[in-house]
């Protein structure tokens, strides 16, 4: 029982600063857009390309077995 209440706290923290970071990069694509566009579409992009990366890397560890989560 208890390692199930700490793989759910895991998960909910996870998933809470999973949900600020992609608050946090669309209030700066917000922000980039009064910006001049150019370095508007290079912030956005940075940011997607980041958040596959961060993605596919998570992925990759599950797969493999090192995240016990």
């Amino acid at each position: 029982m208890c390692t199930s209440l700490t793989k759910f706290i895991k998960n909910v923290v996870k998933a809470r600063i999973e949900n600020i970071f992609a608050i946090a990069s669309a209030l700066l694509v917000l922000f980039a857009a009064m910006m001049d566009p150019v370095i508007s579409t290079g912030i956005v992009t940075a940011l997607l390309v980041a958040s596959a990366i961060y993605k596919f890397v998570e992925r990759q560890k599950r797969e493999r077995g090192y995240l016990n989560g």
